[in-house]
């Protein structure tokens, strides 16, 4: 650590102290491993910690002048430096602030700004010393989410869904008092940018055990009005023979929860669609069920319903596409096994879409009632796994276009059809040899 021992004492001996905030010092106090590191640097102008770091050839990047954040790298560690600022809101909005920096400010009076108590903890680098000025860590010891000050707490609506992502991982409940102010705060959610909002549901669906509890508290602040396609699924009755688990709110944060138990599993790549592909694979059954409790094409339904809930927190192309592929399909795994179907059916469905996801969704989705693990043995996933074993990335025609031309056929509209038939044919076992026989002899009829 010989790089931020000699930042360190350099900001010592200019008469500054750093102090680790944030998330890294609760990591550092319940002994986690620490992933981000965020230092408020008191005592020193934000041009000296910059000369600092030129003078020790380090890394100095001035992300966002007005918040005055410093970015560089330590001992191969990535850092985020600040020093302390005062926020004053100019209107309604997420982004209408009014940045004074100050780095001659107060610690109590630099950690009264942040949201939540224990996110106001800071830790001396210097001597190791906590200084907690509102009660953070009684507050995290006892699993206590609130705010910091009621007064400038609904200056930032964000803050609401940080507290969605941020109660599963650091808390047990929110205070009554911080729970009225997220209430309260309903009609600003209009002023977040949606790449905010997605961030937040990144994390939450990323870095939480039990991704259901932001959720619950989404609905339990009535800012689950704000995703009407989410709130739909309260109260939308399922057979109890087939989900004793409840409607299908219920089954949907059991199936989320599951998702979350085994996602370490899922190429980080693909790793948030799958996520995402859990919270919304029923996201069709409000507007399919019956009265007899059936939700026909529920799956074709969720498909469109799933985009149209991507598009409103991001623009991510390939996520949207994907998610939404994953929530079309997530029924197949189950009705192939139990219709007993031929390799030609999983082949197909393996052209369609990623059979290792789709068979962790399944086994999700089965284990999403209270009277199914996610130790149970499920054939379907089973399935599902043991294709993608042993089925190449992409199953390529045998007969393609250039082996009609060789026979003297002319390039038409008539090729797409008459090669999706050979292609049917060697989905269904047909052999190479068979297949180039067929063909030839097709030619041969009509020529």
């Amino acid at each position: 650590m010989k790089q931020i021992n000699q930042f360190l004492n350099k900001i010592s001996r200019l008469g500054g102290t750093a102090y680790l905030i944030g998330g890294a010092v609760i990591d550092s106090i319940q002994g986690r491993e620490i992933k981000d590191y965020d230092l408020e640097v008191f005592g020193i102008r934000l041009n000296t910690i910059q000369a600092i770091l030129q003078d020790l050839n380090l890394v100095c990047k001035l992300e966002g002048k007005a918040f005055g954040v410093i970015i560089t790298k330590m001992d191969g560690i990535d850092y985020d430096i600040s020093i302390p600022r005062k926020e004053n809101t100019r209107g309604i909005g997420h982004k209408d602030f009014e940045i004074t920096l100050n780095p001659y400010m107060s610690v109590k009076e630099a950690a009264r700004r942040r949201d939540l108590t224990i996110n106001a903890i800071f830790k001396n680098m210097h001597t190791g010393d906590i200084i907690d000025p509102f009660g953070g860590l009684y507050d995290l010891k006892f699993g206590i989410i609130q705010a910091v000050n009621n007064t400038t707490f609904i200056e930032d609506p964000l803050r609401v869904l940080r507290i969605m992502q941020i109660l599963p991982r650091k808390g047990k409940y929110v205070s009554h008092d911080t729970m009225t102010l997220c209430q309260r705060m309903i009609a600003l959610f209009s002023s977040l940018p949606k790449e905010r909002i997605f961030e937040e549901f990144k994390k939450l669906l990323l870095k939480a055990d039990k991704p259901s509890i932001g959720l619950q508290f989404l609905k339990q602040c009535g800012w689950i009005n704000h995703f009407p396609l989410l709130r739909a699924l309260i109260g939308c009755k399922q057979n109890p023979e087939w989900h004793p688990e409840g409607d299908v709110w219920t089954h949907t944060l059991l199936v989320l929860d599951n998702a979350a138990s085994v996602r370490h599993l899922i190429n980080e790549e693909e790793r948030l669609a799958f996520m995402f592909a859990a919270l919304l694979h029923d996201i069709g059954k409000p507007t399919t069920t019956t009265i007899d409790l059936r939700s026909p094409a529920h799956d074709v339904v969720g498909e469109k319903l799933a985009v149209e809930f991507m598009l409103s927190i991001t623009n991510e192309t390939n996520l949207i596409k994907l998610v939404s592929n994953l929530v079309r399909w997530h029924m197949s795994p189950g009705a192939l096994t139990r219709s007993e179907a031929k390799h030609s059916a999983w082949k197909r469905l393996h052209n369609k879409s990623n059979l290792f996801l789709l068979g962790y969704l399944s086994k999700c989705d089965s284990a999403g009632r209270n009277v199914s693990t996610m130790k149970d043995i499920h054939l379907p996933s089973i399935n599902c796994l043991n294709y993608f074993n042993n089925l190449p990335e992409v199953i390529e025609p045998i007969i393609k276009g250039r082996d009609l031309i060789n026979l003297g056929l002319t390039p038409g509209p008539e090729f797409k059809t008459i090669l999706a038939f050979y292609y049917e044919c060697q989905l269904e076992g047909a052999t190479e040899e068979k297949l180039r026989t067929m063909l030839q002899n097709n030619v041969k009829m009509v020529t």
